[in-house]
């Protein structure tokens, strides 16, 4: 069996929103789609430190209650086990508790909401990783066939970043699947280090944002199961509704990080089974920036020179959609006659977004499909467009594959 991250699930509707059922089965063709719980060992690394203050603090127990709620909780065979350690200065062992303290769901949230805020004034990170992986979930206390999984929140960088690093590459080694959320200013490379794998790693800005990853950590224990029989041949979404798709954004636009967000998008829908065969994909982005700028003696008068600076400030997205428009789908550049034109435009939100309705009714009135992603997350929407939403670019690119093949999800 092979993990698999479950997110779109939610879009079927075989899933309650707020609990994980014990067994939910959907016949994907060539394999099943088995939304089982399976037996976790589930150690928790919580920030108790002088940072976080008190209303906060409470806001991430009452995260993790309500996040354990998705769960079996247990001492069965196919059950999730706890196990909790916080940290400040030093690690609070007397707070916390290990994997057969609670069998008893109702008993594991109290104990949850019941655990003191230390206030230590100090991050110890690396010691509380180093007690869950050696304490906790060392082999010899936990059940040989489940997974072991570490999940570390924090709102602070450790003093001894070295330390935190050694500490959670040894517990991966030992077998242990490392988790990271922080919150705040929590810089990137501390958590990375403390997954090991940037696909492990949540960020939010504040306690009250925990809330938003809660059903993506839950959905990791969906898992994909080759079937015993040979399924009959299956209608490939390409074969049957062959597309050619354009991602168009403007790197000057959306800066490095919006850049890099709109190129993991693409990355990441390639990737996806149902987009192998039957779909061409393409982009159009421009140069960073269009216009390089202008020599000393091309302007003679103060006029001219703020005309062309004015250029600078607008949107390039239409002069963008001029080319999806104007010969992006023809046959030249690798468009099909039988495919349908598809057209993603990436949004950095703000005013700039306001403009693209227009771009939008340009394209919807060449018969072309328009998708918009804000990367903003602001919700904005545009008439004739569906909009493309999700926590991170993975859920943007599954909603996308959704869209594009709904009778394969």
């Amino acid at each position: 069996m092979i993990k698999l991250l479950c997110v779109f699930i939610v879009a079927l509707g075989a899933i309650n929103a707020s609990v994980v059922k014990r067994e939910t089965i959907h016949d994907k063709g060539t394999h099943l789609l088995v939304c089982e719980q399976e037996p976790i060992e589930l150690g928790i690394v919580l920030d108790s430190s002088v940072s976080i203050d008190r209303k906060d603090f409470k806001k991430g127990k009452e995260f993790l209650q309500d996040f354990l709620q998705q769960f079996e909780i247990g001492g069965g065979d196919r059950d999730v086990r706890v196990s909790i350690i916080t940290f400040g200065k030093g690690i609070y062992p007397e707070d916390g508790f290990n994997l057969t303290k609670y069998t008893d769901k109702d008993e594991l949230i109290a104990a949850i909401g019941n655990i003191p805020h230390r206030l230590g004034r100090y991050t110890s990170t690396g010691e509380g990783i180093e007690y869950m992986a050696t304490a906790q979930l060392a082999s010899q206390f936990t059940r040989s066939w489940a997974e072991r999984v570490g999940l570390v929140i924090t709102d602070g960088n450790s003093q001894e970043s070295a330390k935190t690093k050694e500490a959670a590459r040894q517990a991966r080694e030992s077998g242990i699947t490392m988790f990271a959320i922080g919150v705040g200013n929590v810089k990137d490379q501390e958590l990375v280090n403390i997954a090991g794998d940037a696909s492990r790693v949540f960020k939010v800005d504040s306690y009250d944002e925990l809330e938003n990853i809660k059903q993506t950590l839950a959905h990791q224990t969906c898992i994909r199961q080759l079937k015993t029989t040979t399924p009959p041949p299956q209608t490939v979404c390409g074969e049957a509704n062959p597309a050619d798709i354009y991602f168009v954004f403007s790197p000057a636009e959306l800066g490095l990080e919006g850049t890099s967000w709109a190129t993991s998008l693409i990355g990441s829908l390639i990737k996806q089974e149902q987009m192998e065969e039957g779909f061409r994909f393409g982009v159009v982005s421009g140069s960073c920036p269009d216009d390089e700028g202008f020599n000393l003696d091309e302007y003679s008068n103060v006029s001219d020179i703020e005309t062309r600076l004015s250029t600078y400030a607008a949107s390039r997205m239409s002069a963008l959609v001029d080319r999806v428009s104007g010969n992006d789908f023809y046959g030249t550049t690798g468009g099909r006659s039988g495919a349908q034109d598809v057209a993603v435009l990436v949004s950095s939100g703000g005013k700039r977004s306001r403009r693209l309705q227009a771009e939008v009714d340009r394209l919807r009135n060449e018969g072309v499909e328009v998708f918009v992603a804000d990367i903003s997350g602001s919700g904005i929407s545009f008439e004739g467009a569906t909009t493309l939403t999700g926590a991170t670019y993975k859920d943007v690119a599954l909603n996308l594959v959704t869209q594009l093949c709904p009778t394969r999800n």
